[in-house]
């Protein structure tokens, strides 16, 4: 029983990368719905989301699920979110932007699947974190990602993060104290 309890408790870190490294991210309406589907997965999935930022080509995000698994939850994301992304690019307004897009994703994307194009890449780099010494690093890693590709120069600044007091996702997140998670 030991086991079962440290696994619900253990922290991911997980990095979730757009199939050829395509810079989906650079538009307000896709990234407000990756914001509105993690904000989904905590409220009915039970993602329990520690650090996090929504970069260009990729998210960041640590974090673990209050009830079923965080594998599964992070699955069921990764599906709603390539179904609405694919939505919103097909539905919008054409754009020079969309007109390149669209083709690169279904070229790229695993379009065998139920959910139709997903835009995600099939090898998720993840990883526990146990030690706190870890889950600190792995946080600074996260919050100082756009600092680290040029975007802005202060973590701070970047809105879709984690960093920024005034982030999408404020209110949804979970703090970790000494105690542990």
């Amino acid at each position: 029983m030991a086991g079962k309890y440290r696994k619900e408790k253990e922290l991911s870190y997980i990095s979730l990368r757009i199939v050829a490294g395509i810079p989906l991210f650079t538009e307000i309406r896709l990234i407000r719905k990756m914001s509105n589907g993690l904000r989904w997965c905590c409220d009915r999935r039970g993602l329990r989301i520690y650090e996090y930022v929504i970069l260009p080509d990729r998210i960041l995000l640590m974090g673990n699920a209050a009830w079923g698994t965080f594998d599964e939850i992070i699955e069921s994301f990764k599906a709603f979110s390539s179904k609405a992304v694919m939505q919103v690019l097909r539905e919008g307004r054409p754009s020079l932007h969309r007109s390149w897009l669209i083709p690169l994703l279904e070229e790229h994307g695993n379009t065998g699947s139920p959910a139709g194009t997903l835009i995600w890449s099939s090898e998720d780099h993840k990883r526990v974190v146990y030690q706190q010494h870890d889950i600190d690093a792995t946080a600074m890693a996260i919050r100082y990602a756009p600092v680290k590709q040029g975007i802005v120069s202060k973590e701070k600044y970047y809105l879709h993060s984690s960093a920024n007091p005034a982030n999408p996702l404020e209110g949804w997140q979970v703090a970790v104290t000494d105690r542990g998670i």
